[in-house]
């Protein structure tokens, strides 16, 4: 097995230097296997703390305003936990367009032109963004297995109550329990507002070696793959930027090429390191593939794209969107890599083995 790069650290968290600067080795990692490599820019939120603290903010707005106005309180929290939903699930920002936007890097090879239209049977993803420091939900991810998420209390947690309680003021349902159900969702809204501002102060962008297991597995299939290939094989690399942030860099990407990836019937696979939260990694399960992915709303992934490797991954539900998630809501097959060292490579490799287009 070839190894992946010394001194090829990916740093910096979305949109920062330090991100852009990541992207460029990478790219050049490519070139010197002899691929074309394009660096394309993407905008990003720079912020999805910031996304989270808006939208709770705004439903706890609703929830005093409804204490004289209950109808317009709880319009207000309806929008806030619907632009919520739709941004943490679908994908589709709407309130989260108040976050400003800065410049992120997709790595692809090939270029963006004919050559997606032509023999790309596979597209192997990987971020190389590195996620902030985040000591709450760090702490869930441990705690709770991924089952529960900064996402899950922000909504179920402090949104619903909020809008139940004001909704039975509206009623002119009264009483000392209407009050605590308003208030226990209040302070929850503001104990996840006060998480994404330890969130904020304590952003991190120092990389240590699990940062680095996506891309290093990513580049040793690749390696192995052009080994075994007579010639260059049908396989395409993006490496997104912006992926710890909803996969952002990812669905800039995935807009423009759904149409001719899902015409060639292509599949996505995409890598994460074993230390990424959500999964739950036991001592026997070596390497995973997603089953499921996603927080709110979990998208069915294509794990059975790796029921005849060898080695037999067990699936696993990922909490977070990855590049895999975007692709697969937009129809192509798709799944995640859960994993580092020989295995994740193995399972890379047996995928693109088993993920061939089908024909008629």
């Amino acid at each position: 097995m070839t190894a992946a790069e010394p001194n090829l650290p990916p740093t910096g968290v979305a949109g920062s230097d330090l991100e852009r600067q990541a992207a460029k080795r990478l790219a050049d990692a490519l070139r010197q296997r002899g691929r074309s490599v394009s660096v394309e820019s993407v905008s990003v939120r720079i912020s999805e703390g910031s996304g989270v603290a808006i939208h709770a903010l705004l439903a706890l707005a609703g929830g005093l305003i409804g204490l004289k106005w209950p109808l317009i309180g709880a319009a207000i929290i309806l929008i806030a936990a619907f632009s919520f939903y739709a941004e943490r699930s679908l994908g589709l920002p709407l309130i989260g367009r108040l976050v400003p936007t800065r410049a992120s890097q997709n790595v692809m090879s090939p270029p963006p032109g004919p050559a997606w239209q032509q023999d790309v049977e596979i597209v192997l993803t990987a971020g190389y963004d590195l996620p902030a420091s985040y000591p709450t939900g760090e702490w869930l991810s441990r705690r709770f297995s991924g089952r529960l998420t900064t996402d899950r209390i922000v909504l179920w947690g402090g949104m619903v109550p909020v809008f139940v309680a004001v909704m039975l003021g509206a009623a002119n349902v009264e009483g000392s329990w209407v009050s605590a159900i308003q208030l226990i969702g209040s302070v929850v809204l503001l104990s996840m507002v006060a998480a994404q501002v330890d969130r904020g102060l304590a952003t991190d962008a120092e990389a240590d070696e699990a940062d680095l297991k996506a891309t290093d597995n990513l580049l040793a299939v690749l390696d192995e793959a052009i080994d075994e290939s007579d010639g260059d094989p049908p396989i395409a690399i993006c490496f997104f930027g912006a992926e710890t942030g909803s996969a952002q860099g990812a669905a800039a990407f995935f807009k423009d090429f759904e149409g001719i990836l899902r015409a060639e019937d292509a599949a996505v696979i995409n890598f994460v390191n074993g230390s990424a939260p959500g999964p739950r990694l036991t001592r026997k399960a070596r390497v995973l593939i997603t089953a499921k992915e996603g927080d709110l709303a979990s998208m069915k992934m294509n794990d059975e794209m790796g029921s005849e490797s060898p080695i037999k991954p067990e699936p696993a539900i990922l909490r977070t969107t990855t590049a895999a998630t975007i692709a697969r809501r937009r129809g192509l097959r798709s799944t995640t890599v859960v994993g580092s060292g020989d295995d994740a490579v193995d399972v890379g490799l047996d995928l693109i083995d088993n993920s061939a287009p089908v024909t008629e």
